[in-house]
């Protein structure tokens, strides 16, 4: 018996279809015997993207493309059809259905078609419109997408043509690409694969128009699924053929007697012996089927299209229950090995790297320190190689678990070694003065010839006097107070500075006060008076550091710096004439550009200005970064591998370029100390590592040494002000005759309008 292919179909009502759809499905199965056998069935599905205002352009490419191919006898069936796509270009080209189209945009209109002739398979695609075909559970592309393409076109040679076979059980599908990237092909592959396709198409377009999706657009859908059927022929009915025998039709008898009355019989018997085996036969059967039917069954679950989304979520449901269940088993065969004894096995290779390691460690630090003068004098270079091993072998022996207390001394020689190298100076802090449990946050130095600290007091909101010498502390400005002249009072003291021979003083109403001591005086006497700055209300009260820059040191005149994160500047005053004001019509911004200020730590200026921002340091000329110039990273990776996160900067010498300015590093517990002329590292100090200092340094001043002394580094930490000569031996330095009248703190002034002086600011 001959068989032949039937096509069942799959496509969205046009009752179902979205408002905001614009898609046509055609489909053509013709009924004459030529025309299915030359032509055979078109499938033609016209989508679009841009709503339901195409809907008219993709029917009348939809009409002339079934016109064209079925009218067309001058070519094959790729010919027809690529034919046919181009007269309906041509069509919607100068039809006022035309979409219109951005520059740079594809054209909205694409199209999938097949054509089906036994079993032949013809496909085509073009523009934003997608075919595949379901063979075997695999779901195959025909042909590759091309989305870039798309009617109407002004030059366009027609669509590439696959050619194939169809089988039964294969199913095409033609479908809008708005449809798979909303649903995906997942749930399309289970859905052809476990529905009709009626079904199918239904389910997938509930999914897309479904709320949770919330899909809008093209929903167009065309599923062809090939079935076989038997191919029935009809035949001449049978007609009697009369015999020409006269005795035609008469029984026939054996001429033997009885014969035929025995083989009567014997046909009998066989005749209820067949029936009885039938019957016997039918009995069993259904005892059989009885007995089964008796037994419980399992009801057969409903085939159903499962969402891409539950099936992931199931698998990552197995994949968390396969990991949980690796890691139970992890855990009790850890727990056997560690109960059974298998860990101390490790000891005895452990205890060895640790011994050679240790042994390795002391035959460096002999060859460094073993001979005199050591090698770390005579040959830097080599030593620091010696040392660096010895540091990686002792930490090899402390990971295996050399004791600590004989790791100790092999410890200090290499990081005293280490820091020699790198220049690393360990300081011993002294206290200068204590303020019982207050708070300090910012220190200066005072101006010529005052020889002493102010700092800022938190807690009581006052800035007190400290002699450096005696430690004697009297308060100068306190919150509430008034100057001499009247007016408004004191707030809050937030940031600390010096000008000339000024303290400066910012509060949190943004009033600047400036405290002059008097000529001489080492009892705290001196005129508080208010600086006039008529804009100070636009600060606001974010206000991050105050500098001054020296412009005519014989009056005692500075041009005033400020950061203000509001303004995403640092303003700049002139001073009027009269030293004491700063007016509006002066401020210039010096940033050339406005950036973000609201991290910014310390400012210090001497002509240029220098920023810490983001633990960061960053010098500024004229406005600008200045290029070539930043701070050298510290070497000693080793001992400090954390990267230097500064929060505070002061310098030596007042002079552009001149002299060391230094910097704390709060993430490594030093103080680093620059050039000023090019950001090259000159020395870094550290305090002993049992002490606690370093830790949350508020405020930085030095005072350079007279001749050859070295410098004081001083500084507020809680309640103290600290100071220490950066000098190894952390000894003051002899006095000299030539240096016996001349105290630590006074710095000698320059001629006007040279830069002399400058005050950073601590916060």
């Amino acid at each position: 018996m001959a068989v032949r292919l039937h096509m069942n179909l799959g496509v969205v009502a046009e009752s179902q279809r979205l408002p905001g759809s614009a898609d046509t499905v055609v489909v053509v199965e013709p009924n004459i015997g030529s025309t299915s056998r030359t032509k055979g069935n078109l499938y033609l599905l016209v989508t679009a993207a841009g709503g339901r205002t195409l809907r008219e352009a993709t029917k009348l490419v939809a009409d002339r493309i079934r016109e064209d191919y079925y009218y067309d006898l001058s070519a094959g069936i790729a010919g027809c059809l690529r034919k046919a796509v181009r007269a309906a270009n041509n069509v919607l080209l100068h039809s006022p259905e035309r979409p219109a189209t951005g520059p740079g945009e594809p054209p909205p209109i694409g199209l999938a078609l097949a054509v089906v002739r036994g079993n032949e398979l013809y496909v085509a695609t073009i523009g934003a419109a997608e075919a595949y075909l379901m063979r075997q559970a695999r779901l195959l592309t025909l042909p590759d997408p091309s989305p870039g393409s798309g009617l109407p076109a002004e030059e366009i040679d027609g669509p590439e043509v696959w050619h194939g076979e169809i089988a039964a059980g294969d199913c095409l599908i033609l479908i809008s690409p708005n449809v798979t990237r909303r649903i995906g092909l997942g749930p399309i592959q289970d859905a052809v694969l476990q529905l009709h396709p009626q079904a199918a198409v239904d389910e997938i377009h509930s999914q897309f128009g479904s709320g949770s999706l919330g899909s809008i657009g093209g929903d167009g859908a065309l599923f062809v699924e090939a079935s076989e059927v038997a191919s029935t022929h009809k035949i001449g009915p049978l007609k009697p053929v009369w015999p020409s025998d006269s005795l035609a039709g008469t029984p026939e008898r054996s001429p033997i007697p009885l014969a035929d009355a025995v083989g009567g019989g014997v046909a009998t018997v066989q005749m209820s012996a067949r029936h009885a085996q039938v019957a016997a036969d039918s009995w069993l059967r259904r005892g059989v089927y009885s007995i089964f039917d008796r037994m419980p069954q399992r009801t057969m679950s409903r085939g159903r299209v499962m969402p891409l989304i539950v099936r992931r979520e199931r698998q990552q449901r197995a994949a968390i229950a396969v990991i949980g269940l690796l890691t139970v088993i992890a855990i009790v065969v850890s727990g056997m090995w560690v109960f059974s004894g298998g860990s101390h096995n490790d000891n005895i290779p452990r205890q060895q790297a640790a011994q050679q390691a240790f042994a390795k460690a002391r035959s460096d630090i002999d060859a460094v320190y073993g001979k005199l003068p050591d090698l770390m004098s005579s040959d830097p270079e080599k030593a620091a190689i010696y040392l660096k091993e010895a540091f990686n072998n002792l930490k090899v022996a402390q990971d295996n678990g050399y004791e600590p207390a004989l790791l100790a001394d092999s410890q200090d020689k290499v990081t005293a070694g280490l820091n020699r190298y790198y220049h690393v100076t360990t300081i011993q802090p002294h206290i200068v003065a204590s303020l019982g449990t207050d708070d300090l946050t910012a220190a200066v130095l005072g101006p010529p010839g005052d020889g002493a600290a102010y700092v800022l007091d938190r807690t009581v909101s006052t800035v007190y006097r400290i002699d450096l010498e005696t430690g004697t502390k009297i308060p100068v400005v306190r919150v509430g107070g008034e100057p001499q002249s009247g007016g408004a009072i004191v707030g809050n003291p937030r940031l600390l500075g010096t000008g000339g021979p000024n303290i400066l003083v910012l509060d949190d109403f943004n009033s600047l006060w400036r405290w002059r001591p008097a000529n001489g005086d080492k009892k705290g006497n001196g005129k508080l008076l208010p600086v006039n700055i008529p804009d100070n209300n636009n600060w606001h009260t974010g206000a991050r550091a105050i500098g001054t820059f020296i412009v005519n040191a014989q009056l005692g005149q500075y041009n005033l710096y400020i950061v203000v994160p509001s303004a995403q500047q640092i303003l700049k005053y002139q001073p009027a004439a009269d030293g004491g004001s700063y007016p509006t019509a002066a401020r210039l911004p010096y940033l050339s550009v406005g950036q973000d200020l609201t991290s910014v730590d310390d400012m210090y200026v001497d002509g240029k200005v220098y920023l810490v921002d983001h633990g960061k340091i960053t010098q500024y000329e004229l406005g600008q970064a200045a290029r070539g110039w930043t701070p050298d990273p510290p070497k000693n990776i080793l001992l400090r591998p954390t990267a230097p996160y500064y929060k505070h900067i002061t310098a030596d010498n007042a002079a552009q370029d001149q002299g060391t300015f230094y910097a704390y590093d709060s993430f490594n517990r030093q103080v680093v100390a620059f050039k000023k002329s090019d950001g090259s590292i000159v020395g870094q100090y550290i305090v002993p590592p049992r002490m606690n200092w370093f830790s949350a340094l508020t405020g930085l001043f030095v005072v350079p040494g007279t001749g050859s002394a070295m410098p004081t580094l001083y500084w507020t930490e809680g309640s103290n002000l600290m100071s220490a000569y950066l000098d190894p031996s952390g000894l003051p330095p002899s006095p000299s005759p030539s240096s016996a009248k001349t105290t630590p703190t006074q710095l000698t002034p320059g001629s006007a309008g040279v830069p002399t002086a400058s005050a950073g600011t601590s916060r």
